[in-house]
């Protein structure tokens, strides 16, 4: 199945490189057409139902925000693309909290563009096999988003993470990721790999007879005095005291300071 989509930039040679760098047809969509003027691309939009508006965020007359809550307002069902030079997390916490497919930093590249446009189809897939004629499906496309970056986090959670690393494999900003975080998870990003961290660290503690520097290296944080330090807020007790009071029969290591 194909579908639609619509560009929107107050700058015209945003909207041509858009138009041409991008994959359209292969990806599966056609566009309807694009606007410099927000307030016009809203009644565009409005009148041509694209399955996807793709905009800028920072324009006069309306904001890519504004556009999108508008649109959402008046009752179409669409996906919306945020773009925006600015990495700033007020931009990526409104973004989230209007359900905003994604929210991008400027330029994308073609392979950035086009496998953004593997993942709007792929939402939109979804959304289609899911609607009953009438119920139109909640708008998950934060959760879906969080579910690709927690599954890259669970399977390399073991080695240095950092959450502009993830956000650039992801085409995302950091400012974006970290408000899934926030809103999907009620933590932050480096408060849920602490949680995994230290959940294998406990296991290896009561299971294995690593050393400490061993269990740290392992759970991704070489220094092992700020591993000890990371473990006992999270637990209450020093890596050693959590050994002693979990394995009775090991002998006691030497207590971090």
């Amino acid at each position: 199945m194909k579908y639609t989509a619509f560009l929107v930039d107050n700058e015209a040679w945003a909207l041509v490189y858009l138009e041409r760098s991008l994959s359209w047809e292969e990806n599966g969509f056609s566009l309807l057409g694009s606007s410099v003027n927000s307030v016009e691309a809203l009644d565009t939009i409005l009148r041509l139902k694209p399955d996807a508006v793709i905009t800028d965020i920072r324009m006069p007359e309306l904001s890519g925000l504004e556009l999108m809550e508008k649109a959402h307002q008046a009752g179409l069902e669409c996906e919306f693309v945020l773009l925006s030079g600015f990495p700033e997390f007020s931009y990526a916490q409104e973004a989230v909290r209007l359900g905003a497919f994604e929210y991008c930093l400027k330029p994308i590249s073609p392979q950035q563009g086009n496998e953004l446009l593997g993942r709007l189809r792929e939402r939109l897939d979804a959304r289609k096999g899911s609607e009953s004629p009438r119920e139109r499906p909640a708008r998950l496309s934060g959760n879906e988003t969080l579910d690709r970056i927690l599954q890259y986090i669970q399977e390399h959670y073991q080695e240095k993470l950092r959450l502009k690393g993830i956000a650039d494999r992801f085409y995302l900003s950091p400012g974006y990721c970290s408000a899934l975080f926030s809103k999907h998870l009620g933590r932050t990003f480096p408060e849920y790999l602490t949680e995994l961290r230290v959940g294998l660290a406990c296991r290896l503690l009561s299971d294995t007879h690593l050393s400490i520097h061993e269990i740290a290296s392992q759970t991704g944080i070489d220094d092992s005095f700020y591993f000890s330090k990371v473990f006992k807020r999270a637990m209450g007790v020093t890596p050693g005291q959590y050994r002693r009071q979990r394995r009775q029969d090991l002998p006691g290591e030497e207590e971090e300071q």
